[in-house]
């Protein structure tokens, strides 16, 4: 046979196996962005890790308190929550997708955007209003890309959303040129706002409360990968960040909260439970050696993802409210 046609049959059978590892690596990582960034229809426990999952049923005296703090703050929420305006918002993100909050207005400059974690929606940070409602602040509290009422097919993990919070202040400078605007978001809506915190944003925002985030999309799904599906990250996280860049418009590796921190000069205080087991505590430690700004820090003990709140409810307002005084202007609309 000639020489050249073997090279020929060589090269073919060379290209076909270079199609077919694409293929197989576009198959494998398109579940996996499915799985992880794809829009919910419903709650998928599967998702949080175990160890997370049982926590209730191992500690149910913690539980039992956490739940009673909760109907507390709950019912304290709903008689602040009945005096302010309410309001519906909508925005279109600059990739064109239409982003929906709720507002609750009420007199004066101050403003908080309330930021909801994976699988959530705005109805799951209304148990942090009646802090700031009672300190006067008016409220923004929007559904995510891709969760609840907003549009898209795929969250960013707080990545994309960075710039969607972009568009949600310059909304509310839109009604209220004078705001001074603070970001508080919990588990993935931590780091939203810590993303955000890296973005060129107006002197309005004024501070940052991030509570349970995370240091980067990269290192949330390594961890999950092993705690939760008992899987290397190598090759299958770069299989999905390179998939995730095709569909999503992000690659993992680049949406780091530590990264954008260290572009920040906004105060941020960082917040996190002692026995998170879906956000491991070692999460906060690398954002806050990595904020360029002012800082604080918080641990709650014996607290789990996202409970720090309801765990110790009267040490978690007096931390926010007093941080985030200093950075404002006195103030203060009482409600009663």
């Amino acid at each position: 046979m000639d020489i050249w046609m073997i090279l020929l049959i060589v090269a073919a059978g060379v290209a076909a196996l270079f199609l077919l590892g694409i293929g197989i690596t576009f198959v494998v990582g398109m579940f996996f962005v499915r799985l992880a960034v794809g829009r919910k229809k419903a709650w998928d426990n599967s998702l949080i890790p175990r160890a997370e999952r049982e926590q209730p049923k191992k500690y149910p005296q913690r539980q039992k308190i956490i739940d009673q703090n909760q109907a507390r703050i709950r019912g304290e929420n709903r008689q602040l929550l009945a005096k302010a305006q309410e309001e519906d918002w909508q925005v279109n993100a600059e990739d064109g997708v239409s982003l929906v909050a709720k507002a609750y207005r009420q007199d004066g400059h101050r403003w908080v955007i309330l930021v909801h974690g994976y699988m959530c929606t705005w109805r799951d940070m209304m148990d942090y209003s009646g802090m700031y409602l009672k300190e006067g602040f008016s409220l923004l509290v929007p559904d995510q890309r891709a969760h609840g009422r907003s549009g898209g097919r795929y969250t960013g993990m707080g990545w994309l959303e960075r710039r969607d919070m972009v568009c949600w202040i310059q909304k509310i400078l839109q009604q209220d040129p004078q705001a001074e605007i603070v970001l508080h978001g919990v588990s993935m809506g931590a780091a939203t706002v810590m993303m955000t915190a890296g973005e060129a944003l107006p002197d309005n925002v004024k501070a940052v409360v991030e509570d349970c985030g995370y240091a980067s999309v990269e290192r949330i799904f390594r961890d999950e990968l092993k705690t939760i599906f008992r899987l290397p990250a190598f090759p299958l996280l770069h299989q999905a960040s390179w998939v995730a860049k095709l569909v999503a418009g992000y690659d993992f590796r680049e949406a780091s909260s530590v990264e954008q921190l260290k572009k920040t000069k906004l105060p941020v205080l960082f917040i996190h439970g002692s026995m998170d087991a879906f956000v491991q505590p070692y999460m906060q430690d690398l954002c806050f050696a990595a904020a360029a700004g002012e800082k604080e820090y918080l641990r709650v003990e014996d607290a789990s993802h996202t409970q720090a709140y309801a765990r110790q409810p009267e040490e978690y307002r007096e931390k926010v409210l007093g941080f985030v005084e200093k950075y404002l202007t006195p103030e203060k609309v009482s409600v009663t």
